[in-house]
């Protein structure tokens, strides 16, 4: 469970830092969106940058929680394990939908193999 806890808060915690510490979005964040009913939304690809962006962080902060709280022990309760894991569903599910918006199918399937490998962890650790 250690690994997975590591595993999550790296994957999370440094796309997240990548995202905050740049004070932008990406330029190709925006191409990639610009031709999508998500650029016709006001502030549409802004708000989808936010979106994965505190998502990713709050995962981060889940397995910094679960580490914190040492739930890695057998006997302990998992709440911000699995708290953070279900964040991570909902992540993947948003890349998904984003890839396959703009066309991007080799990064759905990975985003989907993404998912499906989050969910067999998930229901392992289903308390």
């Amino acid at each position: 469970m250690l690994l997975i806890q590591l595993l999550f808060l790296s994957l999370a915690g440094i796309t997240a830092f990548q995202k905050i510490s740049g004070l932008a979005i990406p330029e190709w964040f925006i191409h990639k969106f610009e031709n999508s009913f998500i650029n016709l939304i006001p502030f549409g690809i802004t708000i989808s940058f936010i979106v994965i962006t505190l998502l990713e962080t709050s995962i981060a902060i889940c397995m910094i929680f679960s580490l914190i709280k040492r739930e890695c022990k057998l006997d302990s309760e998992i709440v911000n394990l699995n708290f953070g894991l279900d964040l991570a569903l909902v992540l993947f599910l948003v890349l998904f939908f984003g890839s396959f918006l703009v066309g991007d199918y080799e990064n759905g399937a990975l985003d989907f193999l993404y998912f499906v490998g989050t969910l067999a962890i998930r229901k392992k650790f289903i308390v």
